[in-house]
């Protein structure tokens, strides 16, 4: 484990293996440098534990986890640097064909997935960028998204269906409109893109008055088209402390089916 000075980057390494199948080089940015106001935890969201274990370990598991050699960003509050390394350490396996490296974050997340982008191998041509508070995202939504970005050129996110009646209101609360929620879809990651497109779509983000809420936005602000594929429950965001309990409880029933 060795230190990039000059970069804010600390990379640890361990031996490439053969991708066993024909996807690119893969690059997955992981961000984790969110200070997580709402979820009151005093301390940044992606290092709170959900089932004894902290959402930036669950992320960077189910990545190297994939059957892929790759390269993996872990974005992180500067202070949680070494803790990361620490993780990274514990949970890399031997013979993995991961490489993974330690990231500061910027003051947005936008910048923090530039910052994300920039420590990645030039081998890497498919890039995935995942938020560390998803962190039951199954491995699968992984392959999904990168397949399809693979086969189509084109950026692509997962999404589910609106189920919720929605309204349009006021800023005093007054409804005005109910809003056909068919042609809407909820947004999950993690989003895949071209690295070039990706790259070139992160260097304009700026010129935009208005902060880009996911990155596919940044490339649709770019001219970029997106796709969307079938996403998944269990890809819920921790946010609040009630999104802490819905998920321990969504681990406590998977267990339990185990069990059986």
């Amino acid at each position: 484990m060795s230190s990039n000075s000059g970069s804010g980057t600390a990379r640890g390494s361990v031996p490439d293996a053969a991708a066993p199948h024909s996807l690119p080089s893969l690059g997955v940015v992981l961000v984790a440098a969110g200070r997580g106001e709402r979820l009151g935890a005093g301390r940044p969201k992606a290092f709170v534990e959900l089932a004894d274990e902290t959402l930036v370990e669950r992320g960077i598991r189910t990545v190297i986890a994939l059957p892929h050699a790759g390269h993996l960003a872990v974005v992180v509050p500067e202070e949680c640097a070494a803790e990361t390394l620490e993780i990274i350490d514990a949970v890399a396996p031997e013979g993995s064909g991961w490489e993974v490296s330690v990231v500061h974050g910027g003051r947005e997340r936008h910048e923090s997935v530039r910052f994300g982008l920039a420590a990645l191998a030039d081998t890497v041509d498919t890039v995935l960028v995942h938020d560390a508070a998803r962190p039951l995202a199954s491995r699968e939504l992984f392959e999904r998204v990168a397949a399809e970005v693979h086969r189509t050129g084109d950026a692509v996110v997962p999404a589910l269906p609106v189920a919720d009646t929605l309204k349009r209101v006021d800023a005093q609360g007054v409804v005005h409109e109910t809003v056909d929620r068919a042609p809407l879809v909820a947004v999950q990651t993690p989003q895949g893109f071209p690295r070039e497109q990706l790259d070139s779509a992160h260097a304009t983000a700026a010129l935009h008055a208005e902060l880009p809420t996911d990155d596919a936005e940044v490339v649709q602000r770019a001219g970029g088209r997106v796709r969307i594929v079938s996403g998944e429950a269990r890809a819920h965001k921790l946010t609040t402390a009630e999104d802490l309990i819905l998920l321990e409880n969504w681990i406590a029933s998977e267990r339990r089916g185990g069990e059986r």
